[in-house]
């Protein structure tokens, strides 16, 4: 399943990086160049510290997820996809790539996640959350080992040219799948947690 998980995140690195040649292409054509999908965080810089109330460190154990903003979605853009992953260390150091975070079938016209705590199959706007590797459904926070040295994880925003049609309760594995083909955008947003031996 892990070799899998990793496998299947590699190839869809490859496609949308074929998406966005073709699209380049396509743009050069018409002599238009469209920019392309931007993911941020008002409360930390791309490749910055996470902030402690988004870790498991939080106080009193009061996790948040942090909020998220996006634009220049394409025009196709009928849904989105946002994933956390932390692929150089996790807290059990046995996953190649660590899950924390996976929403799917957020509406096309949706451009910011707001703070708050995130958990639970079904969101407000219609979105689904699924299964993290320790089995919570919704945000799992990021939780670097001490003196493991900084670790990167990676907020990942898709832009699908549909939604997905999958039953509510849709695995990590079934989200990807139905993603096949219908990536049309993207967009990494990095963040690093170091905690240091005490």
């Amino acid at each position: 399943m892990k070799m899998r998980w990793l496998v299947w995140m590699l190839a869809f690195g490859g496609m949308v990086a074929a998406t966005e040649q073709a699209n380049g292409q396509g743009a050069g054509a018409a002599n238009v160049q469209r920019p392309r999908l931007r993911l941020t965080s008002p409360s930390f810089s791309d490749a910055g510290p996470i902030p402690v109330q988004f870790t498991c460190y939080a106080e009193a154990g009061k996790v948040m997820s942090p909020p998220l903003r996006w634009a220049n979605a394409p025009e196709a853009t009928r849904s989105f996809v946002l994933i956390l992953t932390g692929p150089e260390n996790h807290r059990r150091r046995t996953h190649t790539l660590a899950f924390f975070w996976g929403r799917w079938n957020i509406p096309a016209g949706t451009s910011q996640i707001a703070e708050g705590p995130s958990r639970g199959v079904e969101q407000p706007d219609g979105s689904r959350h699924v299964e993290t590797d320790e089995g919570v459904v919704g945000y799992d926070p990021p939780c670097a080992p001490a003196g493991a040295g900084p670790i990167h994880y990676q907020f990942k925003l898709y832009a699908l040219d549909e939604m997905l049609s999958l039953p509510a309760n849709a695995t990590r594995d079934a989200v990807l799948q139905a993603m096949d083909g219908h990536i049309i955008g993207a967009s990494v947003y990095y963040g690093v947690l170091e905690r240091l031996p005490k």
